[in-house]
């Protein structure tokens, strides 16, 4: 943590020095140029902090913590939902799947978030559809997996830090046949606003699988808000499970899309994935939307 807070302090403060020298060699012209020159900085800080993430926090594998609160598509924030605050989502996702029967299946589910206290939300989905049709085997129609999950914020970049910082972990019930027990028992959340419409978000979490297996997954992701209401986002994801006997599956993919926000209490996520680079698994294209109502 100290070292994360050290290096915001020296990008802070090499960004500080560089405007001071303007304003004194550059007289009127000062404001017109060094509005250019923060947002240079901006940029550069928002992907050094990208590279820490990636290259000091350890990858995670499988799918992420259910039942938690996003303001991009995929990865969450650090900031929890406000104490009393309540969200109803449904969410909706095609996944294309290059095998030999080119299987497409198709779910639906349903997140319930609540604020609970000062800084801690708890939340879960419900995943009431799980539709399969492939050339091999006949279309099958089941109910997904149950996933709860929490966030803990314990560092908030308002309170004059340099980035938020949350503990999320999470747990999944298994329902549809062949599912496994998935717990997650601790991941971090890292989040940097960079100005009001520029941001990063990232997670890490590690997970143990019914089957002696283990999973660590990690994200992240950029959103821009072109005007007050609309973000286009593009977010990048590393997955590893190691199934205890050899032959570790991994995926690594991207995600690109965009947040809608029309009004305070409603607001609407549309993100396409396609794989990057798969081994020991199928590669494929998700497609995902959600409807997010606050309450």
């Amino acid at each position: 943590m100290r070292f994360f807070r050290k290096i915001g302090i020296m990008m802070e403060g090499n960004c500080n020095n560089i405007y001071a020298r303007l304003h004194r060699s550059l007289g009127f012209a000062y404001k017109t140029r060094v509005r250019k020159l923060k947002f240079r900085c901006r940029c550069i800080q928002a992907f050094l902090l990208a590279a820490l993430v990636y290259f000091f926090l350890p990858t995670y594998g499988s799918l992420a913590v259910g039942g938690i609160s996003s303001t991009k598509l995929v990865v969450p924030g650090a900031g929890p939902l406000e104490r009393g605050v309540i969200e109803a989502e449904p969410f909706f996702s095609l996944e294309l799947i290059d095998d030999a029967g080119d299987t497409m299946r198709l779910g639906g589910g349903f997140r319930l978030t609540a604020g609970l206290f000062e800084d801690f939300e708890a939340g879960f989905n419900i995943n009431y559809l799980d539709h399969e049709d492939s050339g091999l085997i006949r279309s099958e129609t089941n109910f997904g997996d149950v996933d709860a999950g929490l966030k803990l914020r314990f560092l908030d970049q308002e309170e004059g830090h340099p980035l938020s910082l949350a503990y999320e972990a999470g747990l999944t019930i298994p329902v549809g046949e062949g599912a496994q027990w998935i717990v997650e028992p601790g991941g971090l959340i890292l989040t940097r606003d960079f100005t009001e419409e520029f941001s990063m978000d990232a997670d890490v979490v590690f997970g143990i699988l019914e089957n002696d297996s283990w999973s660590i997954v990690t994200e992240a992701g950029f959103g821009y808000y072109i005007d007050s209401k609309f973000q286009p986002v593009i977010e990048a994801a590393y997955a590893y499970e190691d199934p205890g006997a050899g032959g570790g599956v991994s995926v690594l993919n991207i995600t690109g899309g965009f947040t809608w926000d029309p009004t305070r209490w409603f607001s609407v996520a549309l993100g396409v994935t396609p794989d990057l680079y798969v081994e020991n698994t199928d590669r494929q294209v998700l497609i995902s939307s959600a409807f997010t109502f606050a309450f």
